[in-house]
C-alpha cells in the first residue's frame, strides 16, 4: 500500500475513533461550543474519508471539491466553537448558508492560478482562521486559575500551532513519501490528538464545575430546609408552655375566683413552664452553637462514678432505681472533654431512668474494645419501638411529654466530635442498651 494512502487510511480511522469519543461525551455534556467542536471533528473525519475515496476510487492526487468543502467546514465550525465559547455565539440557518457558500468558493479557488496556487491560498486562509480560533479560546485574565484554565490555554496554544503548521506547510516542499512528507503528517496528527485531549479536559472540567455548583445549591437548599424544620420544632416546643403560662396568668387576674391554695398552684405552674422554656432554649442554643471539644487526658471511671452518684441521690427522678457500675480495669486513660462526656452520659442515663418511670435497674458498664472505650448504659424499661428507633436522633423528636427532643441529638454531636459513635440496641419489652464508643487515640 502506498505511503500516502496508508497515512490517509490511518488518519481516517483515528479521527473516527476520536469523533466517537466526542459524541459519547456530548451525550452527557450538551454545551454549545462543544457541539460545534463535535461538528468540526466530524467534518475533519469526513474530509479524511473523502480524501481516501478520492485516492482509491478516483485516483486523484489533490483533494476534490467536496473534500475541500468538508475541510473548510471543519475550520468554520472550529471558529464558531471559539465564538460560542467566548461570547455564547449561536449558529443560525443564514450563517450556515453563508459559510457553505464560502467553503464552496474556497474549494473552487484550487483552480485559480493552478492547483498549487489555489491550495496554497486556501491553506493560508484556513491556517489564519485556526489561529484566530486559538486566540479566542485563550482564557481572559479575570478567569480564576485552575485545571479548566490550563485546558483552555492548551487548546488555544495547540490551535495556534496547528494554524501555523497549516500555513508553513504551504511553503515547504514535501514530495510524497519523503522524510519531510512524513514529518508534516506526523506533526499534524500530533496536534490533532493533543487538541482532542485539550477539548476533553475543558469539557470534563466544565462538567465538574457545574457539578460543584449544583452541589453547593443542593447543600444550601438542605441547610434552609433544616433551618425551617428547626424553626418549626422550636415553635411547636415553645407554644405549649407559653399557652400554659398565658392560661395561668388569665386565672391570676381573676382575684375573686381563686383561693390562696389555687393561686399558689397556678404560680407554681407558671414557674414550672418558665423553667421548661428556659431548658428548651438552653438546649437549642447548645445545639445551634456547640462548644468546641477540649480534650485532656482523664479517667472515664471518675465520670461514670460521678453520674451514678447523681442518679442515686436524685430520689425525685429515680426513687426505686438500682444503679450498677462495672468498669474493666484494662480501660486506660484517654483524652476527652470531661464536661461534655459527663453531659452525654447524664442525658443517656436520665433517658433510661425516665423510660423505667423511676423503677428498675440501670447499668453503667465500661470496657475496652478494639482501640475504643465502650461506655454502655442499659435499662430495664419497655424498649424503643422499631418504628421510632430511626428518629431518636432527629432534632425536636421526643417520646417524652415534656422533652425538648434535643438531648440525644446533642449527645450524638458531642460523641461524633470526639471521633466516636453511638449505638442503640433495643427491643420492645427487653429494655434498651446505648453504647458510646470513644477512640482511645485522639483524632
Amino acid at each position: 500500500m502506498p505511503v500516502p494512502l496508508l497515512l490517509t487510511f490511518v488518519s481516517t480511522v483515528a479521527f473516527a475513533i476520536q469523533l466517537l469519543i466526542f459524541a459519547y461525551l456530548y451525550s452527557s455534556h450538551r454545551v454549545r461550543f462543544f457541539q460545534y467542536l463535535l461538528l468540526a471533528w466530524g467534518a475533519y473525519t469526513l474530509s479524511k474519508g473523502l480524501k481516501l475515496v478520492d485516492m482509491v476510487v478516483f485516483d486523484l492526487e489533490q483533494p476534490g471539491v467536496v473534500t475541500g468543502v468538508a475541510t473548510v467546514a471543519a475550520v468554520g465550525f472550529m471558529l464558531a466553537a471559539a465564538f460560542a465559547y467566548r461570547w455564547d455565539y449561536r449558529l443560525r440557518a443564514r450563517d450556515l448558508l453563508i459559510g457553505g457558500a464560502v467553503a464552496l468558493l474556497l474549494s473552487l479557488a484550487n483552480d485559480v492560478g493552478g492547483a498549487d496556487e489555489g491550495l496554497r491560498l486556501v491553506g493560508v486562509g484556513l491556517g489564519a482562521l485556526q489561529m484566530v480560533a486559538g486566540a479566542l479560546f485563550w482564557p481572559p485574565r479575570s478567569r480564576v486559575a485552575g485545571l479548566r484554565v490550563r485546558g483552555e490555554r492548551l487548546l488555544a496554544g495547540l490551535l495556534t500551532l496547528w494554524g501555523i503548521h497549516r500555513i508553513a506547510t504551504q511553503f515547504v516542499a514535501a514530495p510524497t513519501g519523503s522524510a519531510a512528507y512524513l514529518a508534516v503528517h506526523a506533526v499534524f496528527i500530533t496536534l490533532y490528538f493533543l487538541s482532542t485531549f485539550a477539548v476533553i479536559i475543558m469539557v470534563l472540567e466544565r462538567a465538574r464545575s457545574e457539578s460543584e455548583r449544583l452541589h453547593a445549591r443542593l447543600s444550601e437548599a438542605e441547610r434552609l430546609a433544616t433551618t425551617g424544620e428547626l424553626a418549626a420544632g422550636m415553635a411547636h416546643e415553645i407554644r405549649n408552655p407559653l399557652a400554659a403560662i398565658v392560661n395561668a396568668t388569665a386565672l391570676l387576674t381573676d382575684e375573686a375566683g381563686l383561693t390562696s391554695e389555687e393561686r399558689a398552684v397556678t404560680v407554681g405552674a407558671i414557674r414550672t413552664e418558665a423553667r421548661r422554656l428556659n431548658r428548651i432554649l438552653s438546649d437549642f442554643l447548645q445545639f445551634a452553637r456547640p462548644q468546641q471539644v477540649r480534650r485532656t487526658s482523664g479517667d472515664i471511671r471518675e465520670v461514670v462514678q460521678h453520674v451514678s452518684a447523681l442518679i442515686r441521690d436524685d430520689r425525685s427522678r429515680a426513687p426505686r432505681v438500682d444503679v450498677k457500675v462495672a468498669v474493666d480495669p484494662a480501660v486506660p486513660r484517654f483524652a476527652f472533654d470531661r464536661d461534655q462526656v459527663t453531659q452525654v452520659l447524664w442525658n443517656v442515663a436520665l433517658n433510661g431512668v425516665q423510660a423505667m418511670n423511676g423503677r428498675g435497674r440501670l447499668s453503667l458498664e465500661v470496657a475496652r474494645e478494639h482501640g475504643h472505650v465502650a461506655l454502655a448504659v442499659s435499662d430495664t424499661g419497655p424498649g424503643i419501638p422499631h418504628e421510632v428507633l430511626p428518629r431518636v436522633f432527629e432534632p425536636f423528636y421526643s417520646g417524652k411529654p415534656n422533652g425538648s427532643g434535643l438531648g440525644l441529638t446533642i449527645a450524638e454531636r458531642i460523641v461524633a466530635a470526639h471521633g466516636g459513635r453511638i449505638e442503640i440496641d433495643t427491643a420492645p419489652g427487653s429494655g434498651t442498651r446505648v453504647t458510646l464508643r470513644f477512640p482511645i487515640e485522639a483524632v
